[in-house]
């Protein structure tokens, strides 16, 4: 379904997406998660994604 939406055409901004993220959309905080440590910021993706993962299978229990 994301490919049919068209998600390929956010590949051009490459990690700025990750750090558009990470600030909320929020373009003032960019320089802020761009100044964090490499670890924090993996360990903040990896948490993203284990609470999606979660949310997505309590959400078919349901």
């Amino acid at each position: 379904m994301e490919k049919r939406a068209g998600i390929h055409s956010f590949e051009k901004f490459k990690y700025i997406n990750t750090v558009n993220s990470l600030a909320g959309g929020d373009i003032t905080k960019w320089n802020q998660i761009l100044a964090m440590p490499y670890e924090r910021i993996l360990t903040k993706l990896l948490l993203n994604k284990t609470e999606a993962e979660y949310q997505k299978r309590y959400s078919e229990m349901m």
